[in-house]
């Protein structure tokens, strides 16, 4: 065979090492190595979009400070009310969720962490809310704030009658470390209320097991989940903000950082 025919005919000859392919080993390998990376990837892309979720989160409730320090101002430096009570209709018109939105055109009720489906449509756009199935009044906010702060649903009112709620700066000590805003829970009747009660938690040995039937003690951890150490976030009546832990908030009903007249925690606010 000539020089050229041999050259001919190695062209039209199959390169043995292109046709191969892949052994099952070998796609075994390569499967693996992509299982591992997405066990990898998808928790860090968890974790990344929760962190923006919260920023998100504490950027709305920082609003809401600003717009209740914006109302003090305006109203002899008393706080802000609720009108929504748990399991009823209550007076919408009376609740900061309604009033403070005449202070900032920023505010949003609605927290980027709510999963609740007690709001008239739900999370997403898909299906009814519950009034629509009979189930009640709607969810109007994802915010509560602290009861002791009101005229007329702190404890200290229905104890010792009008003139004795901790209504404005001048009766409280360390407002930095007095909650004022928190995350009400999704579910149940405190689902469409704007307050707490929070004169309740101290009942019994365990009040993060109380609190979470009102707040959403984990709002930040994007789980449910209900021990001391649930973290979630909060708005200080000084209108700060941040990501705190259940038990550095409320220890006892003498220790915790919601109630003026009481201690503050170690390490609460």
């Amino acid at each position: 065979m000539s020089l050229m025919h041999r050259a001919a005919a190695s062209q039209r000859r199959p390169d043995s090492f292109s046709q191969r392919g892949f052994t099952l080993v070998e796609l075994l390998v390569v499967l693996g190595v992509i299982t591992v990376l997405m066990g990898i990837a998808i928790p860090a892309l968890r974790t990344a979009r929760l962190a923006s979720l919260n920023t998100h989160d504490l950027s709305q409730i920082r609003q809401l400070g600003i717009a209740h320090l914006a109302y003090q101002a305006t109203n002899t430096d008393h706080f802000v009310d609720v009108g929504l009570p748990h399991g009823g209709y209550g007076d919408e018109a009376a609740s900061f969720a309604e009033v403070l939105g005449r202070y900032t055109d920023d505010i949003v009720m609605k927290s980027p962490l709510d999963t609740s489906p007690h709001w008239p449509w739900e999370v997403g756009g898909e299906g009814r809310g519950v009034e629509d199935d009979g189930g009640g009044p709607l969810r109007r906010t994802s915010y509560g704030m602290n009861n002791y702060l009101s005229r007329n649903y702190s404890p200290m009112v229905a104890l010792y009658g009008p003139g004795h709620a901790a209504d404005r700066v001048a009766k409280v000590r360390r407002p930095e470390r007095i909650v004022c805003f928190l995350h009400m829970t999704p579910a149940g009747d405190f689902a469409v209320s704007d307050h707490p009660h929070v004169e309740s938690w101290g009942a019994g040995d365990e009040p993060w097991q109380l609190a979470s039937r009102q707040i959403a003690i984990s709002a930040a951890e994007g789980a449910d989940v209900i021990d001391p150490l649930a973290t979630s976030n909060y708005g200080m009546l000084d209108g700060s903000t941040a990501t705190i832990r259940f038990e550095d908030l409320y220890e006892t009903s003498q220790r915790n950082a919601f109630d003026p007249s009481a201690s503050l925690p170690p390490s609460g606010g």
